[in-house]
């Protein structure tokens, strides 16, 4: 089954509009089929069969609704099993007769392969979902997928509510499961504090949850003292130290679900729920705050490097430069009573004084510019060097970083003489040994600060509670996990298990495209040097039909604008619904596709598309496309 099946899997009834594409991949029989769909008596017994057999390919349920029935398709299935289609009011007529519409049912099931879900089916069902809500708590999603695991085991879809029923059940397992697990890691009277620290409230009046869930607007020394202060309260609350082992997508399912409802809700939650859900909610804030601020010293050092960079005067001019040189070229020349030897001297004493007056690089006056402007940014480089910053073996970054922390904790403000650190870039050589130890601190300071941001871009450094700046092992599986799930994953992905049978198929292409090679250059149609020459091809005549296609497709589609084509390509293919995962659930997540669809294929601004689509807000989009927690579905 491919992806764009999944649209219509457990749909009760048949689309109004149907494409061709999908009357040919659905609507259309093999022998077989075709063999049960004759057996049938009347014209009528044979469309109707065949159209219960094409829709349960199509969505896995068995047809019991007649009211719509695109005329399309209804001369697809007279096309395709050679007779004249009669009225639609006679197949509604013929299936009043209920055994009738059963015995077709029964028959395509049976030529399509597909029975009812037995006990132990059921069973196998709600451990597939306790597996999937584990990685997807979404219910919509583990609808999705329980169709799926029914239409791939040939099993009759059963109804919606059904379905949602397993999913509440093994959403509830899940939910039991986690509280036990917390319960199991956390003492009693840590789980208090945390339950209450929740619901305290603050000076300026609002409740500890709401302060820890709010996202900072800009990146200034108070907004991001005021991160600071959240990542101080959450390890005063030992946050950092528990709920290592439960997933992320959990912690943030249970997480957005405490902040969904108004704080003073809490006292009302049953256990396990409450303490689920404060103690998700905790380690989730945990991991959005340090991905803050990361994200925020990251600009501040792009702010620090810009500020100096524009105190720096533009280009050297150099024109200037030679022709004052020219002009003392020219005087020395002028001077005809002087001798050869006296001007040759005069000659290399006026080039070594020029060669002494070249001016500094601008990358170097910027440097310069950084370390006398990081006396603001000192308070900022001492909160972060509190951070457990980690790394793979010994890091630069992290080695300075420390011993700058010892140095705070001293209070000493200039840097000993044995300390030059050449692993921080040459380029900071000359300013780290410098006989101004007090400089010298001060370079140390912003090379550690520029190496350690570049180590976390490229993610050789990491905090071990972040979300975005992670470790690499936690990116993977372990060892012992993937033994454990490596089967399963195959099987979704449809794949072997041995990379050997997935590889023999593509290097027997492999190896017959190089013999065809081989034999095109023995036998001179291909020469081979440096290159792969071939002989060009002749340019074919246009077909006409191709021709009068196009300028018809031209003529019928006019001048239209980019949202006119993105709804009326949507409506035929649903590409909104893959991008989803699933049906969009409402107008404005609807909207919000096409936004984003017009934001990233165009040069539109967030601000600019908002005003192209009045019920979306700019600052919502911009949320939305950079994945802001507080604002994200």
């Amino acid at each position: 089954m491919q992806g764009w099946h999944t649209t219509f899997l457990g749909m009760r009834g048949l689309p109004r509009d149907i494409s061709d594409f999908e009357m040919k991949a659905f609507f259309t029989f093999d022998g077989a089929e075709r063999d049960a769909i004759n057996a049938r008596r009347g014209d009528s017994h044979k469309l109707g069969l065949a159209l219960h057999i094409g829709f349960l390919r199509m969505s896995g349920r068995l047809l019991g609704a007649f009211r719509v029935i695109p005329v399309a398709l209804w001369r697809h299935l007279g096309n395709e099993l050679g007779i004249a289609a009669p009225e639609v009011a006679s197949l509604r007529a013929m299936y009043e007769r209920g055994r009738t519409l059963f015995d077709h049912q029964q028959v395509a099931c049976t030529v399509l392969g597909f029975q009812w879900m037995s006990e132990h089916q059921r069973r196998s069902l709600v451990r597939e979902l306790r597996d999937e809500v584990a990685r997807c708590a979404d219910r919509d999603q583990l609808l999705v997928r329980a169709r799926q695991w029914l239409y791939k085991n040939k099993l009759v879809i059963v109804h919606e509510r059904a379905i949602r029923t397993l999913i509440a059940a093994a959403l509830a397992q899940l939910e039991v499961e986690t509280g036990t697990a917390i319960a199991a890691s956390v003492d009693p009277a840590t789980l208090d504090r945390w339950r209450a620290s929740v619901s305290e409230l603050r000076p300026d009046g609002q409740t500890q949850q709401s302060w820890l869930w709010a996202a900072p607007a800009k990146h200034s020394t108070r907004q991001i003292s005021e991160v600071l202060e959240r990542i101080d309260l959450l390890y005063t609350l030992d946050v950092h130290k528990h709920l290592a082992d439960i997933p992320d997508l959990i912690l943030r399912r249970y997480a957005r679900r405490l902040v969904s409802r108004p704080p003073s809700a809490g006292a009302k939650i049953k256990e396990p729920a409450r303490t689920v859900e404060v103690a998700c909610f905790l380690r989730y804030c945990l991991f959005t705050t340090t991905d803050q601020l990361i994200l925020m010293v990251q600009r501040r050092i792009a702010d620090l490097w810009r500020q100096a960079a524009a105190d720096v005067p533009a280009t050297v001019n150099w024109a200037a430069m030679y022709k004052t040189l020219l002009g003392e070229l020219v005087a020395l020349s002028a001077q005809g009573a002087v001798p050869d030897a006296e001007l040759r001297a005069r000659l290399e004493a006026l080039i070594t004084e020029t060669q002494k007056r070249k001016p500094p690089s601008r990358a170097s006056l910027v440097r310069e510019g950084l370390i006398d402007g990081i006396r603001p940014v000192r308070s900022l480089l001492v909160a972060i060097a509190k951070l457990p910053w980690q790394a793979t073996g010994e890091h630069p970054a992290i080695e300075y970083l420390a011993k700058l922390q010892a140095l705070y904790l001293k209070g000493s403000r200039k840097l000993p003489v044995e300390v030059v650190a050449p692993s921080l870039g040459m380029i900071w050589q000359v300013s780290i040994s410098s006989p101004d130890r007090e400089r010298a601190f001060q370079a140390l300071e912003v090379a550690t600060l520029f190496a350690l941001r570049r180590a976390v871009r490229n993610g050789s450094v990491w905090i071990e509670h972040s979300l975005s700046f992670r470790g690499r092992a936690r990116l993977f599986f372990t060892d012992e996990r993937w033994q454990a799930e490596s089967k399963k994953h195959y099987a979704r992905l449809s794949l072997p298990s041995k990379a050997a049978t997935f590889l023999k198929p593509l290097l027997a292409r492999v190896t017959a495209g190089v013999d065809a090679v081989a034999a095109a250059a023995r036998s001179g149609v291909l020469r081979v040097d440096d290159e792969l020459h071939l002989s060009p091809l002749p340019a074919e005549d246009e077909d006409p039909e191709v021709t009068k296609l196009r300028a018809a497709l031209d003529h019928r589609i006019g001048e239209v604008q980019l949202p006119e084509v993105i709804l009326a390509v949507d409506a035929q293919v649903r590409f909104s619904w893959i991008m989803l995962g699933r049906e969009p659930r409402s107008t404005d997540e609807l909207l919000m596709v096409y936004a984003g669809i017009m934001a990233h294929g165009t040069s539109l601004t967030a601000v600019e598309c908002a005003r192209m689509i009045p019920q979306q807000k700019a600052a919502r989009q911009c949320c939305l496309n950079f994945g802001c927690h507080v604002c994200a579905p």
